[in-house]
């Protein structure tokens, strides 16, 4: 923050900086590990102190903060190389929570690629991309080294670029299907076995297909729901409509 003609293109009024907006409240700092090591001990001094100056001001500014920081590097590792202050290290750790990286966290993958597809086809107003179970168990198998921003950004590519809302193995990137093209089956449609196909009603057709999912997807309702473009709470209301137990293959 700066008082007004701190400097050339201060504001009139002046400014207020994070700390002075923040009092009273919660400040986010992201990537702390990439703050200069210069300007660390500006930071220490306000955690210390509770007390911010703006530029141009000599008179100090209280402030009651509680600090969330985030960041992708080893910190500890990051103070034995010197690129990081022990003192601002443990000033900030009094709480230490570990996000895993994405690949070490399942199936929540599949909870990801819909909340992103339900998200994304909503505004666009078109409807949400389905999955075969060959490409959801890609994605599954994929190691994400981008994390969930790279899956955001894959979710977004299909939607603008794939052809139909059909979403199988040749859909996706070759990084992600490099472990998945041999011994792929292929499928055909048979357009007389079709024809001959009894006429039922659309409920009945409804939840055969919810049965042939499950059993598809050895009853794994993430997928299934994925399977179907469906969300979560649709498919529990489908299978309670139509009596079909969740562990029902």
């Amino acid at each position: 923050g700066h008082v007004a003609g701190a400097f050339t293109g201060a504001s009139r009024e002046g400014k207020a900086g994070v700390f002075e907006q923040a009092n009273g409240g919660v400040l986010s700092l992201d990537e702390i590990g990439e703050l200069p090591l210069d300007i660390q001990p500006f930071l220490l001094r306000v955690l210390e102190e509770r007390v911010v100056h703006r530029i141009g001001d000599s008179r100090g500014r209280p402030v009651d903060v509680r600090l969330v920081a985030s960041t992708n590097r080893d910190l500890k590792q990051e103070v034995v190389a010197g690129r990081f202050r022990s003192d601002l290290y443990y000033r900030i750790g009094a709480v230490s929570i570990r996000v895993p990286a994405l690949r070490e966290r399942g199936e929540d993958v599949l909870l990801l690629v819909e909340h992103f597809n339900r998200h994304i086809a909503d505004k666009a107003g078109s409807d949400p991309l389905r999955f075969s179970s060959r490409a959801l168990d890609a994605l599954l198998a994929y190691r994400w080294p981008g994390n969930v921003r790279e899956l955001k950004n894959l979710m977004e590519r299909l939607h603008i670029l794939a052809r139909n809302s059909a979403i199988g193995l040749e859909d996706l990137p070759w990084e992600i299907t490099a472990g998945n093209h041999n011994g792929a089956t292929a499928y055909s449609d048979n357009p007389t076995a079709m024809l001959e196909a009894p006429v039922c009603t659309f409920e009945d057709g409804e939840r055969q297909a919810i049965r042939n999912a499950l059993a598809a997807e050895n009853g794994n309702l993430s997928k299934v729901a994925l399977r179907l473009g469906i969300s979560r709470p649709t498919l529990y209301r489908k299978l309670d409509q139509y009596g079909i137990r969740r562990g029902f293959v």
